[in-house]
């Protein structure tokens, strides 16, 4: 029995999975057939027995011309070999979607063995004229996968086109965080508040945590041993899957304020009526759902929050076209995502307490993640860590009598 190990290793976070496939031979046509990708060796094994028991019954797929096997083909098998959980379901189907609508125009009924490097460069180089460096990126990426798949799984080409070339060089943006004051406000709102959504923005502006995380919470995810808490352990996709938490640290009990833990009681009393109301919806233990008890999308409640936004900020800007001044104690905001209450959270906490090992055990990623994406320095902060390290440096004496020692040193090293 043939059980062969692949280790993939994650462009991102550097850490490595691996997975295992069958490879069986069949003499009659001298081709190995290569079984899918399995997260188990167990899995593989099973794989391979009915493999075998294919050959036996005279069933097993005749193997395609290597230069007749489109890159369309390739695709297919990969994607089905990739399905969760080797992948994560919104990765996934990121990936086809990424690939029907960039990669497939392009490459998808050309021969696996006529792709050249130069072909993969000339593509990369038009790609980057239109999109940007993310999406050029992304696409990148799956063709790597691809051709790799092609390569060492099923044995189409003895290299990867990909090698050698790079990546687009990705600028690192200024993000927009709200301070306090701005989240105060803005939760304040009588729209705001009467929205179907509030409890999730409190949850969120509160905890900084992700939009998945917030919209996967289970109706009994509150405790109160030995504090209030909330327990994050799944997440919920745009493709109405159930998904795994990124990293083992995004599964977390963190506390929470007793008004947050009043507030989502409430919701949780509520979706309990829902479903004594309307038991033909069937039931489900998402604690956040539509009006139809369905769960919220984490898509659907980022239109919500734009939408709350984009309204307030128009009456704001109308008011003013016509005032010439906002009304007495209004704001107009800057607008962000939800990734930005999770910024803000980051960067508001940051200034206050500078512990990123705390504030990373709440949002539920490492303190390196947390300096290298999230975080916003601005200059009150730099200043404010200068200022506090020069005090012990200049003693006493005060500014002019440094200055007067200055100009006597240049005059004597003169």
């Amino acid at each position: 029995m043939s059980i062969q190990k692949n280790v993939y290793t994650s462009k991102k976070t550097g850490k490595s999975k691996v997975q295992y496939y069958a490879s069986v031979w069949y003499a009659e046509e001298k081709r190995s057939i290569i079984g899918p990708m399995r997260s188990t060796e167990k899995q593989a094994k099973q794989d391979h027995t009915d493999i075998e028991r294919e050959i036996e019954r005279g069933r097993a797929k005749a193997r395609p011309k290597l230069r007749a096997t489109k890159i369309d083909q390739i695709f297919e098998e990969w994607h089905k070999a990739t399905k969760p959980p080797v992948y994560a379901n919104n990765t996934w189907q990121v990936y086809g979607r990424f690939y029907r609508d960039y990669i497939k125009p392009v490459f998808g009924e050309r021969g696996i063995s006529d792709i050249s490097s130069l072909h993969i460069q000339k593509y990369i180089n038009l790609m980057a004229e239109k999109y940007s460096p993310e999406t050029v990126n992304k696409c990148f990426n799956i063709l790597v996968d691809i051709f790799n798949f092609a390569k060492d799984v099923l044995k189409y080409r003895p290299d990867n086109p990909t090698d050698g070339i790079k990546r687009c060089k990705v600028t690192t943006k200024s993000k927009t965080v709200w301070t306090d004051e701005q989240f105060s406000y803005f939760l304040s709102l009588p729209e705001v508040q009467n929205s179907h959504y509030y409890p999730m923005l409190c949850l969120s502006a509160a905890l900084g945590a992700r939009p998945g995380e917030v919209c996967g919470l289970r109706e009994d995810c509150l405790s109160t041993d030995p504090c209030y808490l909330i327990n994050f352990d799944r997440g919920y996709d745009n493709y109405a899957y159930e998904t795994d938490l990124k990293k083992k640290k995004s599964h977390r009990p963190p506390p929470i304020p007793q008004y947050l833990y009043d507030l989502l009681h409430q919701r949780q009393s509520w979706k309990r009526e829902l479903h004594l109301q309307h038991p033909e919806w069937g039931d489900n233990d998402y604690l956040f759902v539509s009006q139809n008890g369905n769960p919220i999308k984490p898509r659907q409640y980022s239109v919500g929050f734009k939408r709350l936004l984009t309204a307030h900020n128009r009456r704001m800007q109308s008011y003013k076209e016509k005032h010439q001044k906002l009304p007495h104690g209004e704001q107009e905001l800057p607008y962000i995502t939800l990734y930005g209450f999770r910024t803000s959270f980051a960067t508001n906490n940051m200034r206050k307490k500078p512990n990123a090992a705390l504030i990373s055990s709440i949002m539920g990623n490492s303190p390196k993640t947390l300096l290298q994406f999230y975080t916003q320095s601005d200059i009150d902060m730099q200043t404010e860590i200068i200022s506090n390290y020069v005090k012990p440096i200049q003693g006493n004496s005060d500014t002019q009598t440094r200055a007067d020692n200055a100009k006597t040193s240049s005059k004597n090293f003169k």
